[in-house]
């Protein structure tokens, strides 16, 4: 029964050492040192944006507002951007409907403005675009 009780101490003991010596290293309040992933350093940050935050913007083609970005399709098996579904036409959110313009097909110029050589036309003659075929 001792060896038991002797074998739960013994692990009891070494918890609470290693604990405190990892408190040690890292006294309350201070952040864990912590190795970047690959790939992703501040640069890369810097010059990234929240989907969130792009949802919502408006694209213009010179000064004309042609859309508004309602979401970003992204290829899952290449892990890249590959449109931007844009609402189109209508008035206060009647007779709007959805496109999808390839990601290329945008640019994001000073300010975060989104831009377009595509004209008011072409997108509002383009197809409408169905979430339903998604995966």
């Amino acid at each position: 029964m001792r060896t038991p009780t002797c074998a739960v101490v013994a692990m009891f003991l070494s918890i609470t050492v290693a604990h405190a010596q990892v408190q040690s290293r890292n006294p309350p309040g201070t952040p864990q040192a912590t190795t970047p992933i690959a790939g992703i350093d501040n640069a890369a940050l810097t010059a990234s944006a929240r989907a969130s935050k792009l949802i919502g913007s408006k694209v213009y083609q010179g000064d004309s507002a042609i859309g508004q970005i309602e979401d970003i399709l992204v290829d899952l098996d290449r892990s890249t951007l590959v449109a931007v579904v844009l609402s189109v036409g209508g008035f206060l959110g009647v007779g709007e409907k959805l496109v999808a313009v390839p990601v290329n097909q945008i640019k994001v110029g000073t300010e975060a403005k989104f831009t377009t050589d595509l004209t008011k036309e072409q997108i509002a003659n383009a197809p409408a675009f169905d979430f339903g075929k998604l995966k």
